[in-house]
C-alpha cells in the first residue's frame, strides 16, 4: 500500500478543524497541508512558522521524520497565544502523527512527500512546495539569515 496509506492516513487523523477558546473567544485553525520528509536526525524537536496573520507551518520532528502541518485560522492569532495554540494541536493531533509515523517507518521508503494540499493558500502553498524540493533534493530546509 505504501504511499496511499499515508495520503489515506492524513486525511483521516490530521485534516481537522480544532477550535480553541482563548481569552472567552473561540478560534478555528483548519489543518491544510501536511508533508512527510526523512530526515538523519532521531531527536524530537518542533518548530512553528508565521507565514501571515493567519497562516502558519508547525514542523514536529520525530523518529527519523519531520511532519510539517499548514494551518490557518480564522482570525488573526497574537504571538502571544502561539504557545497555547501549539500546545493544542499536538495534544489533538498526536495521535495521527504517532500512526503516521508508525506507518511511515514500516511503509515509506521516500526522501519527502506531499500528503494533503487542501485549499491551501497561495503563500502556504510556495512555502511548503519549497520545503519539499529543499527535502528532495537534499539541501537544508530551512532559510539561513545572518545574525543581525
Amino acid at each position: 500500500m505504501g504511499l496511499e496509506n499515508l495520503y489515506s492516513i492524513s486525511r483521516r487523523e490530521l485534516a481537522k478543524d480544532l477550535v480553541f477558546e482563548i481569552d472567552g473567544e473561540p478560534i478555528t485553525v483548519s489543518i491544510k497541508g501536511v508533508l512527510l520528509a526523512r530526515i538523519s536526525s532521531r531527536e524530537y524537536n518542533f518548530s512553528f512558522f508565521e507565514i501571515s496573520e493567519n497562516e502558519f507551518v508547525l514542523a514536529v520532528q520525530m523518529r527519523g521524520f519531520v511532519i510539517y502541518l499548514t494551518i490557518e485560522s480564522d482570525e488573526e492569532i497574537e504571538e502571544e497565544i502561539y504557545p497555547e495554540i501549539v500546545r493544542g494541536i499536538i495534544e489533538n493531533l498526536s495521535p495521527g502523527m504517532a500512526l503516521l509515523l508508525t506507518t511511515a517507518e514500516k511503509e515509506y521508503s521516500g526522501t519527502a512527500d506531499l500528503l494533503l494540499d487542501d485549499e491551501m493558500s497561495p503563500a502556504l502553498k510556495e512555502f511548503l512546495y519549497s520545503l519539499l524540493v529543499r527535502h528532495r533534493r537534499g539541501e537544508n530546509p530551512y532559510e539561513q539569515t545572518e545574525i543581525a
